[in-house]
């Protein structure tokens, strides 16, 4: 009877059966490194969010390399069928990257009728990986939002409204009122937005003026179906110094009839490159918390950041305005940087060594 019991308390305990997930490692010409890198975020991830059962990096080279042929965007579905088999996937993931860019085949077998899919994103800096591994994965059935906690709740205390109210706006051209200070990017295009008296065409941004709209002027992105759901589209500030120690409160407007937002503040140090000359290096990323459609209403976000880093000072700083996932308009207005008054967090990263003290009149 006793054991009866345990038996039965243990099947209860199980887990229901999750579906398996096979990552074929990344063909392409991007360095090895960086495609198993992408490979183990994308399974990691996953992983953590208990969703689906991810076979293992180890088992899934064993299995590529029984292959014919090295695996890549190309490979005829037929073929990674095959090998999907040999582990009893029910999803299967394939592809490269090369250069910056990864482009992966998801094949859903659990599907009426099975069709592979083709997502494609950029990696431009290491730190978009996450994010890009994270935009992946939200495309997999069942696999809910990542959720990325505000780094600071905006502290509402007496100096902070104060300096809020008084201080300047450190966004040059955050009103667009002119066709400058602000770049547009998707995929390989990098523009200023012109002005216009007219919406943009699909993948486009400018800074329109609308006899319709009481708000212009205003940022307008149009993204299509094919821009939202790989690459999205983003229109980054120009460069705005920051003072060391000291706390940010972000503000802007915004309408979206359909596009989701992910807007980032950006921290750069100046370092030199490997040619020996000073350039921008990205080191800190302050992620305001995602955002959707607004019902043809326009909303305002506010947040606060502490941008540090616990080896390199944050020099400057660049608002990136990114709206991605599904298509349709959306439109910035009043973007609004003020200091605020001391930071409120200290970065801490057990990764880094500190410098060593030694006594004085011990050996180097």
């Amino acid at each position: 009877m006793v054991l009866l019991l345990c038996a039965c308390l243990a099947l209860a305990a199980a887990p229901a059966d999750r579906p398996r997930i096979a990552f074929f490692p990344l063909g392409g010409t991007a360095k090895e490194d960086l495609r198993a890198k992408v490979g183990f975020s994308l399974r990691a991830k996953l992983d953590r969010t208990g969703t689906y059962e991810v076979i293992d990096g180890a088992k899934m080279a064993e299995l590529a390399g029984m292959a014919d042929e090295p695996i890549t965007l190309k490979t005829a579905e037929s073929a990674v069928r095959e090998l999907g088999a040999l582990v009893k996937a029910d999803v299967l993931v394939w592809g490269e990257m090369t250069g910056n860019t990864v482009k992966l085949n998801l094949l859903d077998l659990r599907q009426a009728k099975p069709a592979v899919r083709t997502i494609e994103k950029v990696v431009n800096e290491p730190t978009d990986l996450r994010f890009v591994s994270e935009e992946i994965l939200q495309t997999l059935p069942g696999v809910a939002k990542f959720a990325h906690p505000s780094e600071e709740a905006v502290q509402h205390d007496e100096l902070a409204e104060k300096l809020w109210a008084t201080n300047p706006n450190l966004v040059v051209n955050g009103d667009f009122a002119k066709s400058a200070n602000w770049n547009a990017i998707y995929q390989s295009e990098k523009y200023i937005p012109p002005a216009a008296n007219q919406l943009p065409r699909a993948d486009k941004v400018a800074i329109v003026t609308l006899a319709d709209e009481p708000s212009s002027p205003v940022l307008a992105m149009r993204l299509s179906r094919t821009c939202a759901e790989n690459n999205g589209m983003a229109c980054l500030s120009d460069a705005i110094r920051i003072e060391p120690d000291t706390r940010y409160r972000l503000s802007f407007r915004y309408k979206s009839d359909g596009p989701r937002l992910h807007v980032f503040v950006k921290g750069y140090t100046m370092a030199e490159n490997i040619k020996g000359e000073k350039a921008e290096r990205e080191i800190y990323r302050r992620q305001v918390p995602p955002t959707g459609s607004t019902n043809g209403q326009w909303v305002t976000i506010v947040d606060e950041l502490n941008p540090q880093h616990v080896a390199f000072p944050v020099q400057h700083l660049r608002i990136d305005l990114y709206a991605y996932l599904h298509p349709g308009l959306v439109m910035f207005d009043d973007v609004v940087l003020k200091a605020v008054g001391k930071q409120t967090r200290t970065a801490a990263d057990e990764a880094i060594d500190k410098p060593v003290t030694r006594p004085g009149g011990a050996r180097r």
